[in-house]
């Protein structure tokens, strides 16, 4: 006669599905809630959220900034490159001058302000094979990336421009901020 002997492992992994099952279901009822509460009310359905005209802060005059990070080191791009141009007619690009970040990680002046700031065609161009260079970072591979070209249009001059810059040696990103 062989008798087998089994463990109470069930319960406790259906007390914890039953857990899991009702959280989503909660989750899914609080949001539905809202969204039917506007359906029926006629509401058109919410979208993201937009500012409604430019962005002014009180004594800050309209300009474009930048501020560089390096996601690599996890830091302020300090000591980066950056050369700063303007799209001319013939579709080259004249350099207007070229900064070094502070230890911010951003411009010491905006690159665009006062009568500068008119629409066009924008270039900052990152020199990342410099900076990485100069820090002598200890990569794992060799970089991918050495200049970083980043293009913008400035079209209401209205409007504060910044644009952050998130960098390493394989990857970048930017967004248009405020």
């Amino acid at each position: 006669m062989t008798t087998t002997t089994t463990t109470n492992q069930t319960a406790p992994r259906l007390a914890r599905r039953q857990f899991a099952l009702s959280g989503l279901a909660l989750g899914a009822a609080a949001f539905a809630v809202p969204h039917a509460a506007r359906a029926q009310a006629g509401a058109p359905p919410a979208g993201p959220a937009q500012a409604s005209g430019p962005i002014l802060l009180h004594g800050v005059s309209p300009r474009l900034t930048v501020h560089a990070l390096d996601t690599y080191n996890g830091a302020a791009a300090t000591g980066l490159r950056i050369d700063f141009s303007s799209k001319k007619g013939g579709g080259g690009y004249e350099l207007i001058r070229s900064i070094v970040v502070n230890g911010n990680g951003r411009s010491d002046e905006p690159l665009l302000i006062g009568e500068s700031y008119q629409p066009g065609e924008y270039e900052l161009l990152l020199h990342v094979d410099e900076y990485f260079s100069r820090k002598q970072a200890r990569l794992p591979m060799q970089p991918f990336l050495s200049k970083l070209p980043v293009r913008v249009r400035v079209v209401n001059v209205a409007e504060r421009i910044h644009l952050p810059i998130q960098f390493g040696p394989w990857s970048y990103t930017y967004s248009r901020g405020s």
